[in-house]
């Protein structure tokens, strides 16, 4: 067996070459670009995390890989499987192994079913379990999450948002599942709460065996939880590697002023943070006249970020860059060589 072969053997996702295009008429903007040519893999036991603004692909790419957006191109490997265009039947065989948490726990729960009924309905009507281990089922994966037997009584009002994540997370946990797509799982919550449920998934994914596709905006909560960080930005990877790499020592512009945008208790690093932000600003107003009228001309082909970026040439306008793996983290930037790695943003904007 050769080393690629016994990889692809343990690989538990694969995505080569993802598009998503969302098809609109010309009178709503035209199709929209989602998701372009992106490649990731997962391992088993793995959490690989997806990190970028809103609109940078991210959602839409755990949405291509649950079946809930269909992919225009490429293709989408589970367990060795191809699962890219899956009928219906082949995704509720599926979701025994696949499972999901999203942001807004509270709008995906019906408030007039207890704890215990929604919980309970995936397994009836995926499974067909009868009603004795569909219990002891829920009282299990209530208890993973923290949460008293009691709960499967009471309805989703009568819980706090952290509670009501927690029992988010044990409606994915009654599957027993292989693999989780949490879609912004923690956002809505504040910090300490926060901290609590990404310590939870922490948990599970050693006790259960877990493999998670984290999907957030916030750079420092994915590094929390990540083996591994795949930074988008306008539909494209722009950077991926190790988690303690990508996020300690950021490569492409993009990835650092993600990072920049985090606060910290520091106050000299915040300062120094809120500078970077104010020259990402100002390099973002003065390049609109140049993108503008590069955009109203052609198609633009250059670096999607080169209108925000202080480091950006005209070689960044003008030819897109490819993802070039250096150190063991890949990175789509032509000046990446000149900039380093984790240095700060400079005073002045490059020529």
């Amino acid at each position: 067996m050769t080393e690629r072969t016994a990889h692809a053997a343990t690989d538990l996702l694969r995505v080569r070459g993802l598009d998503v295009t969302y098809r609109r008429s010309r009178l709503r903007g035209g199709d929209v670009h989602a998701v372009r040519g992106v490649d990731l893999t997962m391992g088993r036991g793995e959490t690989v995390g997806l990190v970028g603004e809103s609109g940078s692909g991210k959602s839409t790419i755990g949405s291509a890989v649950l079946g809930l957006v269909p992919a225009t191109g490429g293709g989408i490997e589970f367990d060795g499987a191809d699962i890219t265009h899956s009928t219906r039947t082949d995704r509720r065989m599926l979701a025994r192994r696949m499972q999901v948490v999203f942001q807004d726990p509270y709008g995906s729960m019906n408030p007039a079913h207890t704890v215990g009924d929604t919980l309970a309905e995936s397994l009836r009507y995926n499974l067909g379990l009868p009603a004795e281990e569909i219990r002891e089922r829920v009282l299990r994966a209530l208890d993973d999450v923290g949460l008293p037997p009691g709960a499967a009584h009471r309805y989703p009002a009568a819980f706090s948002g952290g509670q009501r994540q927690r029992i988010a997370i044990a409606r994915a946990l009654v599957m027993e599942p292989d693999f989780v797509v949490c879609d912004e799982a923690v956002s809505a919550l504040d910090l300490s709460v926060q901290a609590q449920v990404l310590n939870l998934l922490s948990r599970l994914k050693h006790t259960r065996g877990l493999s998670y596709l984290f999907i957030s905006h916030d750079l420092a909560v994915v590094r929390h939880l990540s083996d591994t960080i795949v930074v988008l930005y306008a539909g494209r990877v722009v950077e991926r590697g190790p988690a303690a790499l990508v996020a300690d020592r950021p490569s492409h512009p993009y990835t650092r002023a993600l990072l920049a945008a985090a606060p910290v208790p520091d106050p000299i690093a915040q300062r120094r943070r809120q500078a970077e932000r104010r020259l990402a600003t100002t390099a973002t107003t003065a390049t609109t006249a140049t993108t503008a009228s590069t955009a109203a001309g052609r198609a633009v082909t250059g670096c999607a970020f080169a209108p925000r970026c202080p480091f950006a040439q005209e070689t960044c306008r003008s030819d897109r860059p490819e993802l070039v793996e250096h150190d063991g983290v890949a990175v789509a930037c032509h000046r990446r060589d000149e900039i380093g790695a984790g240095t700060a943003l400079p005073l002045q904007r490059s020529a």
